[in-house]
């Protein structure tokens, strides 16, 4: 049992529940000290912050990964990152001045925010290297940690009236322990060298990645701007609540699969194990992350008034409909979660580039038709974009992969039948729910949906019809 709880994706995902409780706790606190329309302003902020973030965590990270000499490669890689970190805090800085400097809120809060990127160059470059080493597990918990620690600072610091710069500081908080904690684990200082044949080697992977991470940031946060252009603050705020609720459950599961997928997939390339291994790999992923996401996106988009009254407030019900049909559409956008390692390790980097740029397009194209229409508008061009990356991506990377029909069914059935046995505890507990109340009623059914899938998962585990991914 012990060496099961410790299984690299049993830890990853356990940090991410518990990373996201952290966030959900954040948001809750926040809800009771800020109204909808200072929620707003900050989510704006953060949103341009994570863009950000997301570039320093991507291309150049995966580079590392990926880097034949890593010795030789690492401190170029370092320095490269670097410059990202900066450019993207100069984006940021500029972004502010143009939502009015420090004379608006949201100037303000953005040039608050903007150093981050730049001063999470280090951390992102240590957790490449955890990684690398396989040290998943580390990669994983110390996110964690520097996590509850910018929680408790927002909490001390919401109670001493701080507001919106009581979320601004625990920023701060959460990056410094990061910080802290990477350096001891790694213990690595980069040196001042810069290598012209580590950038050709770096730029080889990092440039269609940058390309697919700008399309996926539009996706995740370009209906916060494009809102912004059409509607007030309030309405960025309830967009971005639901949009917290909704995308928790899918960053769960997605995002230690991310980490050991490439970890495992760059592995696998190195090895020259052939295809015939990364497609057991594929389908190990994507058959225990369905089983996994699929219950949970439809248990919060069943459960979603009685989520949002609990873990914010009445104020917040119009963040309702956003929260359920976001989930339809994480629910099926999760079908291209694999499609970059897939396509990268197969040497058809530009094909994953032009699918992201496709539903990319798309989404732009119906939020400028749509989000006049409020957050529900917008958040449903969500899930036409989704469903045309998804029937994409599964034929590219079945072309990649040689993946037979059969099998790519087979891959979704565990998934399909635990989502169906807690769509039954759900709607089956629906009366004894409502005489308990909301707040009691919901904890009844979360009860009732843990022990469905937690009995399907232990059957599925035992009949080794789901294992767990490795890195």
């Amino acid at each position: 049992m012990l060496r099961k709880l410790s299984e690299p994706y049993v830890v990853g995902v356990a940090s991410r529940v518990i990373g996201q409780a952290i966030s959900f706790a954040a948001v809750a606190v926040a809800s009771r000290y800020l109204d909808l329309d200072a929620f707003g302003t900050y989510a704006l902020a953060w949103a341009a912050v994570v863009i950000g973030n997301t570039f320093v965590f991507t291309g150049y990270y995966q580079a590392l990964l990926r880097a034949p000499d890593f010795a030789r490669d690492r401190d170029t890689v370092f320095w490269l990152k670097a410059g990202v970190g900066g450019t993207s805090m100069v984006a940021i800085l500029l972004a502010a001045l143009m939502f009015g400097g420090l004379s608006s809120p949201s100037g303000a809060a953005m040039i608050a925010l903007a150093p981050i990127p730049f001063l999470i160059v280090p951390t992102a470059w240590w957790e490449a290297q955890l990684v690398r080493a396989k040290r998943v597990r580390a990669a994983s918990l110390y996110v964690l940690v520097a996590e509850a620690a910018g929680l408790a600072a927002a909490i001390w610091l919401l109670t001493q009236g701080w507001q919106i710069g009581a979320l601004i500081a625990s920023r701060y908080v959460s990056l410094a322990v990061g910080f802290v904690l990477t350096a001891a684990m790694v213990r690595n200082l980069p040196r001042f060298r810069f290598r012209r044949t580590s950038v050709q080697e770096a730029q080889k992977t990092a440039v269609p990645l940058w390309g697919t991470t700008t399309v996926h940031l539009f996706t995740n946060y370009g209906t916060d701007i494009i809102l912004g252009a059409f509607a007030s603050a309030a309405v960025i705020g309830a967009y971005r609540g639901g949009a917290r609720i909704a995308v928790t459950a899918s960053d769960l599961v997605l995002q230690p699969l991310g980490l050991l997928t490439w970890s495992r997939f760059t592995r696998i390339e190195k090895d020259r194990a052939g295809l015939a291994e990364l497609r057991a790999a594929w389908i190990a992923s994507m058959s225990i992350a369905a089983a996994i996401l699929w219950p949970m996106t439809a248990t919060v988009a069943l459960l979603a008034p009685a989520l949002v009254v609990t873990i914010l407030d009445e104020t917040w019900l119009p963040a309702t409909g956003v929260v359920v049909i976001l989930s339809i559409s994480r629910a099926i956008g999760f079908l291209g979660a694999l499609l970059e390692p897939t396509l990268m390790t197969t040497g058809r980097g530009r094909q994953q580039f032009a699918i992201r740029l496709y539903g990319a397009g798309t989404l732009l194209v119906l939020l400028f038709i749509f989000a006049r229409y409020g957050a529900e508008a917008a958040a449903w061009t969500h899930v036409a974009s989704s469903v045309l990356v998804a029937v994409l991506s599964l034929g590219a990377m079945m072309r990649a992969l040689k993946l037979r029909p059969e099998q790519l069914v087979a891959t979704f059935v565990p998934g399909v039948g635990a989502t169906v046995l807690i769509c039954a505890a759900i709607l089956g507990t629906e009366v004894p729910r409502a005489a308990l109340g909301t707040g009691a009623g919901l904890l009844a059914s979360l009860a009732a949906v843990a022990v469905a899938w937690l009995a399907v998962m232990v059957l599925f585990l035992r009949r080794r019809v789901l294992v767990l991914p490795r890195p």
